[in-house]
């Protein structure tokens, strides 16, 4: 073996490549991993010839030395001990432990790879050793195997995602082994070794329903690889093995896998089966929704295959089950600006299209996924846009996300892609624009996507209809409230919740209908909804409201269209046009503009979105005044009635029928 590995790394050296075989000195670094600490899987990188590759890899790289750049001003000495560093106040909890072990990680990257330049970073490649020790030990010391606590009382560690923290620690080291002191390996190593104690023997959990376990079991895989890349001569390694192949499997079991005889890693999928995570249409749901950000953790199981290529081993097949059904799924829902459409709303960060970057490369190069590069480069532009905005360096803006770890994950997940980049080969690919209906009654939603738009429709856990521009900005904001608005009732500022009572939706002329019955209340008012999705991309909906008991309502407001109106966004200019048949208004992003549209037949948003109504609406625009959930929604009712109104059982309370279109491009002189 030791031969095999000593060829190859020569082969690698005339490449220019990476090396941390025993006996070699690669591009100026000296790396001799078995002859310290008792030896860790060595490490080969090549590199990639293809030009449009590196010409990614220098763009990704530079990404990462800028977001380290501004990541570095946060880092400061622990007031209770100024040997050691950390980014965030010194707590035990995921937000403060995370964002710190995803720091050591991406400096580690910078210290050990790539072509540095300081200008960028603001401190030299040696200098960043001192403050990843400094980091490193923090960490140690204050896990539950260390001998400290963290400044609120505990410790971190045997908590629900430390596994996924101490993976980020693991595989930093590995990256720099030799440069680390003796003991500090040896620290790291004993919190690596704990927390794939943890789970070594267990039994992976599953759920299908509101929160599954995929994104879970795909994070606590990691740490039984990581385990293997520093301990290959623990006599715990086949455990760990075992248990690596067992988390990854179970990750995206579907229930159809229950009865599979497909044979995967030497067994059939049936006998590995421990139970379902996944639809069987391939969607899952995470936060009471079908979520496509969390169709995306597959990336977190599947990212290991960079640890098995990059130390000359074979991967499990598992890392791939099922992987490619849930990855068309995402192209359904992708947007022109490189993130999705939510069909069931996002309750997350919207602009979060620079994180999906990662996983499009390691479908292109570990999934063979053709179609993955133009969306990799499409984020990726994304990716630069965002970071020209900041001197500081930071792709996000302050107010553009609200998770601790959402810097700090970019860094190591641009870091891992330039990595990935060094294996593809024969990657490229045309995109292949998706057109149609695509169903999910698992999941309970379906989506039309035309040229211009893509209708949603959403009858589960999440009932919410939308018409959004195919396009860089797509103009609706992904409000779980779209398509659905809200009712007050008298003596109280709350809006009732809604119950689904009845749904019908077919597929038809080549688009879709949807009747729905929602009950405001529910047992208060009655909703009764038509959406029709035409196949040249009008969307059409309908709504009649009729009271179900005697109520005083003092606000309706339904018919709800979300308008993104941010003041930074790439894509958006911080204002929106809404022109009320004829007549136009500017609204300033976080102006609180309000526009009353009573009695409007047209309204129409910046040429691009229009309204046409059969009757008079009684419409209202209301301007947002601060960020919601990192985004600015405006909102735009088609049916508003104010004040106090008493209603009887039986009456109807409203009723309205509109025409939505997205004007095309050539014609709206927007893209």
């Amino acid at each position: 073996m030791r031969n095999a590995w000593m060829f190859a790394a020569a082969v690698l050296i005339l490449a220019g490549g990476y090396c941390n075989v025993p006996g070699f000195n690669v591009l100026g670094t000296a790396h001799a991993a078995y002859e310290n600490g008792g030896g860790v899987l060595p490490l080969c990188l090549p590199e990639p010839s293809d030009p449009e590759v590196r010409e990614i890899q220098r763009a990704v790289y530079d990404a990462v030395q800028r977001q380290a750049g501004y990541l570095l001003s946060l880092v400061h000495p622990w007031e209770e001990d100024a040997s050691l560093l950390l980014s965030t106040e010194s707590k035990s909890g995921e937000h403060w432990i995370r964002p710190n072990t995803g720091i050591v990680e991406g400096l580690a990257f910078l210290y050990r790879f790539g072509p540095y330049d300081p200008n960028l970073v603001g401190v030299t490649r040696e200098e960043l050793l001192p403050t990843i020790v400094g980091m490193m030990r923090y960490l140690t010391v204050t896990h539950v195997t260390g001998n400290r606590a963290t400044s609120d009382g505990r410790p971190w560690g045997d908590a629900w995602q430390s596994a996924h923290w101490a993976q980020m620690l693991g595989r930093a080291a590995w990256w720099i082994w030799d440069d680390l002191p003796e003991d500090l390996r040896r620290d790291i190593r004993r919190v690596v070794a704990h927390e794939a104690a943890r789970f070594v023997d267990a039994t992976p959990p599953h759920q299908l329903k509101n929160d599954t376990k995929a994104e879970e079991n795909a994070w606590n895989s990691q740490i039984f690889s990581v385990a293997v890349l520093l301990m290959p001569d623990d006599p715990r390694r086949e455990a760990w093995e075992k248990a690596f192949q067992r988390w990854v499997i179970s990750s995206f079991l579907r229930p159809a896998d229950e009865k599979s005889l497909e044979i995967v890693d030497g067994l059939p999928i049936a006998e590995q089966f421990t139970g379902a995570n996944i639809f069987d249409d391939f969607t899952l749901e995470n936060h009471g929704r079908v979520h496509p950000d969390y169709m995306q953790t597959f990336g977190l199981s599947l990212g290991c295959e960079l640890d098995f290529r990059m130390s000359g081993r074979d991967s499990p097949e598992a890392l791939l089950y099922n992987v490619p059904g849930i990855y068309e799924n995402l192209k359904w829902f992708v947007l022109p600006d490189g993130g999705f459409v939510y069909p069931s709303g996002q309750d997350w960060r919207l602009f979060r299209n620079v994180d999906w970057l990662r996983g499009h490369i390691l479908m292109a190069v570990f999934g063979r996924d053709r179609e993955a590069w133009p969306l990799a480069r499409r984020s990726l532009e994304v990716l630069l846009r965002m970071q020209e905005r900041n001197p500081s360096g930071a792709v996000y803006q302050p107010q553009e996300f609200f998770f601790a770890s959402a810097q700090t994950d970019l860094l190591r997940g641009l870091a891992h892609a330039w990595l990935m980049l060094h294996y593809a080969s024969d990657a490229h690919g045309e995109w292949h624009e998706r057109l149609g209906v695509r169903r999910h009654d698992f999941g309970r939603i379906i989506l039309h996507r035309t040229p211009n738009a893509v209708h949603t429709v959403s009858w589960g856990a999440v009932v919410m209809a939308q018409c959004v521009a195919n396009r860089l900005d797509r103009i609706v904001s992904p409000d779980q409230r779209n398509g659905i608005g809200h009712i007050r009732l008298e003596g109280s500022s709350n809006p009732l919740p809604i119950k689904l009572t009845d749904a019908a939706v077919a597929e038809k002329d080549a688009g879709f209908e949807a009747s729905l019955a929602v009950e405001h209340g529910p047992g208060v008012i009655r909703a009764d909804l038509r959406f029709v999705s035409h196949p040249d991309g009008r969307w059409e909906v309908s709504e009649t409201l009729t009271a179900l008991q005697n109520v005083a309502t003092t606000e309706i407001a339904t018919g709800l269209i979300g308008i993104l109106n941010n003041p930074t966004w790439i894509y958006e200019t911080g204002r929106r046009r809404v022109t009320i048949d004829g007549n136009a208004t500017v609204a300033e992003a976080l102006g609180g503009t309000t526009i009353d549209a009573a009695g409007s037949r047209e309204i129409d948003i910046d040429g691009v979105l229009r309204v046409t109504a059969s009757r008079p609406l009684s419409a209202w625009y209301v301007g947002a005044k601060d960020y919601e959930r990192a985004r600015v929604t405006d909102r735009l009712y088609l049916n508003r009635i104010a004040g106090r109104r008493d209603w009887k059982k039986g009456d109807t309370i409203s009723a309205y029928h509109v025409e939505i279109a997205i004007i095309p491009r050539d014609t709206s002189g927007r893209d």
